[in-house]
């Protein structure tokens, strides 16, 4: 009997007609238009196939409709049909996503820097418009960011056959779209809200006593009225003056930085529109090397094809980045926010590690950015150095010319060291032979030819050091190609040999039958001569 665990076999449901998996095959193939007969005629019915079976088991109950499904999944067309649809969709998703954060990222900084440059304020119509339209574009991105996920486990089930998209939706896949979410979500808020911001101002009360905080809150500013007043005590006057010092900022700043983690679409979109995610051959070719075409691996590949444009364009992202955030963590009372100029050079000196100290961070928030920052500058070198080393690399027709010019160039040294000492050892002979074996003509040659003898040894050992920085990969990697090929073509010959030396035994064996046999004749008529 048919089992629905089975698509490739008849499939019943009750009463219902039976649906046979190669009749589905042949409407899909031939691309006609009838619908499956467990759908009721009176439907409408779409242009194509894949839409006729999408509408038609939207309409079918839930049991028949798993069965159907499984059907699907078993016919290799209807698979590859709905995976390329699938890839589009996520695609246009993915750019919508990406255009979505990176307007709210530019909307945020320009609303701040007006805030910052006082040409604004956070109670505006300006500002308070800007700021709903970064919440309606994030409340859009967390919805698009459900839905991406939802096509991603959708092209899940189809690569992997699967009919029920909760197989896949394992813990580590919740935890990652939750994660992205709250990332999508963080944003700034409509309204003025301020926060006590931490620095290491706050210790000295008097040096901000007479600095007007445009972002203080009324209540200080009356707590400022008071203080003058004789009337009050002197502690009285002094935790005045320490709720003065204390500097109030916006609640948009702590909200605004987080916003950068947007940039990971960015990522996401290099990742869907790379050739090798969007051409069908890199994918079959990863399938049978076991090998998923994640993020990871296309950012190793960009980085391994275009090393520098990739550096470049990751230390310019960082550069206006880690300035602008500089820029707004760094507030005290007397200079407020700090300007971007010296955000910059803050950033220059902390990326190089060279920390000068004329300009420092005043806030916690600060000198977190700067530290960050100084991480980013040693991995940035560390690449760099990588970069330069392989640029500066010869290539391997380059070395063979290098290695055999220095080659012959060390023959040459090493003939000329040759020839002086036959030169000098032939003088030390004829001087001992003299007599002058004391005299300073006698050392002087010795000398020389000691010398000569060094330099013939030195550049022996110059000799073996170019032999083997000659041997790298490429070349065990050729030899060990050229002996495989030897030793295949080697035991192909074995091969034949050991067949032909097969024939050979047996046609030895058969001369020896018949040496046997024709002894046996002979003897029989040695037999019959000797009896007549």
């Amino acid at each position: 009997m048919a089992t629905s665990d089975n698509p490739r076999l008849p499939l019943t449901s009750g009463s219902l007609p039976v649906v046979k998996y190669m009749e589905m095959r042949e409407q899909t193939a031939s691309g006609s238009s009838t619908s499956i007969p467990m759908v009721p005629p009176s439907a409408s019915k779409p242009k194509n196939n894949l839409a006729i079976n999408e509408y038609e088991l939207r309409r079918m109950p839930t049991r028949q409709r798993r069965v159907v499904k499984k059907t699907l999944m078993a016919h290799v067309g209807y698979r590859l049909g709905k995976r390329k649809n699938l890839h589009i969709q996520r695609r246009f998703i993915g750019d919508l996503m990406c255009f979505l954060g990176m307007l709210g990222i530019v909307l945020m900084i320009i609303e701040s820097e007006l805030s910052f440059n006082r040409v604004d304020h956070k109670d505006s119509t300006f500002s308070l418009f800007t700021k709903a339209t970064i919440s309606f574009s994030s409340i859009v991105l967390v919805g698009l960011v459900f839905y991406y996920h939802h096509i991603d486990l959708n092209l899940y089930c189809v690569d992997n056959s699967i009919d029920d998209w909760r197989i896949a939706l394992t813990r580590t896949k919740i935890c990652s779209i939750v994660l992205e979410a709250i990332i999508c979500m963080i944003h700034p808020i409509p309204g003025h809200f301020l926060v006590e911001w931490g620095s290491q101002y706050v210790k000295k009360a008097e040096d901000s006593l007479n600095f007007i905080n445009p972002y203080r809150s009324s209540q200080n500013t009356l707590t400022t009225a008071i203080l003058p007043n004789a009337t009050m005590t002197p502690s009285a006057n002094l935790v005045s003056a320490v709720e003065q010092s204390k500097p109030y900022v916006p609640i948009d700043v702590m909200l605004s930085l987080p916003m950068f983690f947007r940039l990971y679409l960015v990522c996401r979109l290099l990742m869907l529109h790379s050739h090798l995610i969007r051409d069908a051959s890199s994918q079959s070719l990863g399938y049978l090397n076991r090998v998923s075409f994640t993020f990871p691996f296309v950012i190793k590949a960009y980085i391994q094809q275009h090393p520098a444009i990739s550096l470049t364009t990751f230390c310019i992202s960082s550069f206006f980045i880690a300035s602008w955030a500089m820029r707004a963590c760094d507030f005290n009372e007397k200079t407020g926010h700090m300007s971007l100029l010296d955000a910059t050079w803050l950033f220059i000196i902390s990326f190089t590690t060279i920390g000068y100290g004329d300009i420092v961070p005043s806030t916690y928030c600060g000198r977190g950015i700067a530290a960050i920052t100084g991480i980013i500058g040693v991995f940035s070198t560390a690449l760099l150095v990588a970069v330069i080393s392989q640029k500066l690399e010869l290539t391997r027709s380059e070395k063979y010319v290098h290695n055999f010019v220095a080659n012959i160039e060390l023959a040459k040294a090493y003939k000329h060291q040759a020839a002086n000492v036959v030169k000098y050892g032939w003088k030390v002979w004829y001087l001992k032979q003299k007599g002058k074996h004391m005299a300073i003509p006698y050392i002087q040659a010795q000398r020389l030819l000691l010398t000569s003898m060094h330099y013939m040894r030195k550049i022996k050992q110059q000799q073996r050091k170019l032999n083997d920085t000659c041997v790298t990969l490429l070349e065990v990697y050729s030899v060990q190609s050229s002996t495989s090929t030897t030793v295949d073509q080697t035991s192909e010959k074995v091969n034949i040999m050991e067949g032909k030396v097969d024939k050979m035994e047996d046609k030895l064996i058969e001369i020896n039958q018949g040496m046997v046999i024709l002894q046996d004749k002979i003897n029989i008529l040695l037999d019959r001569i000797q009896q007549r």
